[in-house]
C-alpha cells in the first residue's frame, strides 16, 4: 500500500491520522454511501416554537482543522439540505485555536448562532448556559439520531432530567494496547498470544506480568535498545499506569475506582495506583525502561523510527498497529491489553448542540438529524466533493484525485472523527480495511459503562485547589509513572502534597455533585 503521507494529531483524533494517508490512481466509481439554572426555560421556548413551512437559515459554526474555502461545501450542503429539509444553512468555520473563545462571544454579541460543536468543554457550557434542552426537538425530529446515538450515549450529555447535546457517534471504546516490533516478536519468540483483554484489574496484572517477561528477552538480546518509551511528554508517562476501569470523572482528582459507584476516592493512594507503579520502577530498575524517559519531549514514533525502542503503550482504538507502521516505517502489533470501559467523558468529549440563543431550534435540529443519518452531509462535511477533493476507490475507499494532494487540496479537514456520525463516512486511503468501523461500533456496543455515565461536575467551585493540584501532580507523576522513583516512598509523600494543595476539598465538592446528580438520576 502507498502512502503519501503520515501525522499524528493525538489520541482524540487518531482514527483521523490514519486515514489522512493518500495515493493517486484511484478511480471513480461513484457512490455514498449538573444541572443547569434556566434549562426549564429553555425546554419551553423549544415546545413553543412553530414551524412555519418557509425557507429558514441556520448558522453551523464548527472548528477547522486548517483554514479552508467553505464556500463549495456551504454550496453543496444546500442542495440537500433545502431540499430535504428546507433549511439553509450558513457555516461558520473558525480555528481550532480561537473557536471556544469566538463561540462565547457570538452569544453574548447578539451574532446568530444556531449549531456548534465542542471538543472537549461540554461541562463548561453546560455551566454557562450555552446549550440549550433539546429533548422534544429529539422527540420531534431526531428519531433517527436517537436510535443512531443509542439511551446510554444520550446519557453522556443529559442533566437534570434534560439532553442538552449529541455526541459525535465515533469509536469510544479505546483501550491500552502494547505496540511491539514485528520482527523483535518472531526473533524472539514473544509470547504475544498470552495477552488477553483484561476485563478486571487481576487479568490486567497478569498481562503486565506477561509483558515483564518479554521485557527481560529483548533487553538480554538488544541491551542497545529501550524496551519502552514515554507514550506522553506532558506529562512524561509510560501510559500502562492508568488505573483500568475507573472513572476519573473529568479531572482525575477524586474518582470512582473499579466497581464502584458512588464514593468519590483518591486515585493515588490506592492499592490499585501503587502496584502498576510498582511495575514501572521494576522495568526501570532492570534498564528496560528509556534512561531519560522523565524529561525526554521525543515523540514515541521518532524512537520506533530510529530503531531506539522495542514499542511502547498507547491508549486508542482499532488500527493503531497501521497508523504507527504507516508513521515509523516499522511493522508493529498493537495487542488490546483491556476490554472497553465507557466513561462520560469518553463519550461526551465531542459532539454538537444547539445555542440557547439560538431563534430556529426546530431547523437547527432538522440539520442535526441529517449530520447524524445522513451519509451524503457526512461525506460532505468530512472529505469534500466528490470529484473535486476526492475519488472512490475502486475497494470503497477515498483519496486524492490524481494530481492533488494533501498540500494542494482546498478541503482535506481530516475530520472524520468528529463530524457528527463517523460510521456514516467513507474510509480515507485505498487498501485501508473497510471493516474498521464495524469493530469500532462492535466495541461500543459491547463495552462496560460506567455506573456514573451521564455524570460531569462543575469544577469551577474549587479551580484555585486544581490549579494547586496541577503542580503537585507535575512534581511527583512523571517519576512514578515512568518508573524513576520508588512508589513505596514517593507515594506517601505525593498523597501529603496533595491533601496539602486541596485534593479533599475537590472531592468533597464533586462528591457532593454526585450525590445530587444520582438523587435527580434515581
Amino acid at each position: 500500500m502507498k502512502m503519501k503521507k503520515a501525522a499524528s494529531v493525538g489520541i482524540a483524533m487518531a482514527a483521523a491520522v490514519s486515514m489522512m494517508a493518500g495515493l493517486a490512481g484511484c478511480g471513480s466509481n461513484g457512490g455514498n454511501t449538573t444541572n443547569v439554572s434556566g434549562s426549564a426555560e429553555s425546554t419551553t421556548a423549544t415546545q413553543n416554537v412553530k414551524d412555519s413551512g418557509e425557507m429558514e437559515t441556520i448558522v453551523f459554526a464548527t472548528p477547522l482543522s486548517k483554514t479552508v474555502d467553505m464556500t463549495q461545501i456551504e454550496e453543496e450542503l444546500n442542495k440537500i439540505t433545502e431540499e430535504k429539509i428546507n433549511v439553509h444553512v450558513k457555516i461558520e468555520g473558525i480555528s481550532m485555536a480561537n473557536y471556544s473563545n469566538q463561540i462565547g462571544l457570538m452569544m453574548s454579541g447578539g451574532e446568530q448562532l444556531d449549531v456548534f460543536g465542542w471538543m472537549g468543554n461540554y461541562s463548561t457550557l453546560l455551566a454557562k448556559n450555552q446549550l440549550m434542552a433539546i429533548d422534544d426537538l429529539l422527540d420531534e425530529y431526531g428519531a433517527g439520531t436517537k436510535e443512531v446515538l443509542g439511551e446510554e450515549f444520550l446519557k453522556s450529555t443529559s442533566s437534570g432530567g434534560h439532553i442538552y447535546g449529541l455526541p459525535t457517534n465515533n469509536g469510544k471504546g479505546a483501550v491500552m494496547s502494547l505496540v511491539l516490533r514485528d520482527d523483535l516478536i518472531e526473533e524472539l519468540s514473544l509470547p504475544v498470544e498470552e495477552l488477553t483483554e483484561a476485563k478486571t484489574f487481576e487479568e490486567y496484572c497478569k498481562n503486565l506480568d506477561v509483558i515483564t517477561q518479554m521485557y527481560e528477552k529483548i533487553h538480554a538480546a538488544h541491551p542497545e535498545m529501550a524496551c519502552v518509551v514515554p507514550n506522553s511528554t506532558n506529562p512524561n508517562s509510560l501510559g500502562f499506569t492508568a488505573v483500568p476501569f475507573s472513572d476519573p470523572i473529568n479531572d482525575g482528582m477524586g474518582v470512582l475506582m473499579p466497581g464502584e459507584d458512588s464514593k468519590i476516592e483518591n486515585l493515588y493512594a490506592s492499592e490499585e495506583f501503587a502496584r502498576l507503579c510498582e511495575y514501572a520502577y521494576e522495568w526501570n530498575q532492570a534498564g528496560y525502561v528509556l534512561e531519560d524517559a522523565t524529561t525526554t519531549q521525543e515523540a514515541a514514533n521518532t524512537y520506533m523510527q530510529n530503531n531506539r525502542t522495542a514499542g511502547f503503550f498507547v491508549e486508542g482504538e482499532e488500527g493503531q498497529a497501521e497508523q504507527i507502521a504507516t508513521a515509523t516505517g516499522i511493522d508493529v502489533e498493537a495487542i488490546r491489553l483491556l476490554s472497553p470501559y465507557i466513561t462520560t467523558v469518553k463519550v461526551n468529549g465531542l459532539g454538537f448542540g444547539i445555542s440557547a440563543t439560538s431563534k430556529h431550534p426546530e431547523a437547527a435540529m432538522k440539520f442535526l438529524n441529517e449530520m447524524y443519518t445522513n451519509a451524503d452531509v457526512v461525506n460532505l462535511l468530512d472529505w469534500g466533493i466528490e470529484g473535486v477533493h476526492y475519488v472512490v476507490c475502486e475497494d470503497g475507499t477515498v483519496d486524492f484525485p490524481e494530481g492533488v494532494d494533501a498540500n494542494t487540496t482546498s478541503y482535506g479537514l481530516n475530520m472524520d472523527w468528529y463530524f457528527g456520525n463517523q460510521f456514516l463516512s467513507r474510509i480515507w486511503g485505498e487498501g485501508r480495511d473497510t471493516t474498521i468501523y464495524e469493530r469500532l461500533e462492535y466495541n461500543n456496543k459491547n463495552a462496560q459503562f460506567t455506573p456514573a455515565m451521564g455524570f460531569s461536575y462543575d469544577s469551577t467551585p474549587v479551580s484555585t485547589e486544581l490549579a494547586a493540584l496541577s503542580n503537585v501532580t507535575s512534581q511527583y507523576l512523571p517519576g512514578l509513572c515512568c518508573g524513576s522513583l520508588n512508589p513505596a516512598d514517593t507515594i506517601p509523600e505525593f498523597v501529603k502534597a496533595l491533601e496539602d494543595a486541596g485534593l479533599n476539598v475537590v472531592m468533597e465538592e464533586k462528591q457532593k455533585q454526585l450525590d445530587e446528580w444520582k438523587a435527580a438520576n434515581q
